[in-house]
C-alpha cells in the first residue's frame, strides 16, 4: 500500500523534526556533562571513544561489525 504524497510529506517532516530534537538534546546533554566535568562516550567512525572535558580523547574499542547503510538498507560487513 502506497502512501499519498501528503502523508509521505507529513511523515518526512515529522521524522525531520524528531531528528532535530534528538540532535539538540544530544548536544545539550554533552555540553551539560562537560560543564560538570564528566566525560562522554560516543562513536567516531569505527571506534568508540571517550571525550573528556579538556578536549582529549581516548579510544575505548574498535567496532568490529559496523553497519553500513546503503539506500536505506543496512548491511553488516
Amino acid at each position: 500500500m502506497r502512501l499519498s504524497i501528503n502523508k509521505r510529506n507529513r511523515r518526512t517532516r515529522e521524522v525531520d523534526n524528531i531528528v532535530k530534537v534528538a540532535r539538540a538534546a544530544s548536544s545539550s546533554a554533552k555540553q551539560n556533562a562537560f560543564s560538570h566535568g564528566i566525560s562522554v562516550a560516543r562513536q567516531q567512525g569505527e571506534n568508540i571513544v571517550m571525550l573528556h572535558p579538556d578536549g582529549s580523547t581516548d579510544v575505548i574499542k574498535r567496532i568490529e561489525n559496523s553497519p553500513v547503510t546503503l539506500n536505506k538498507k543496512r548491511y553488516y560487513i
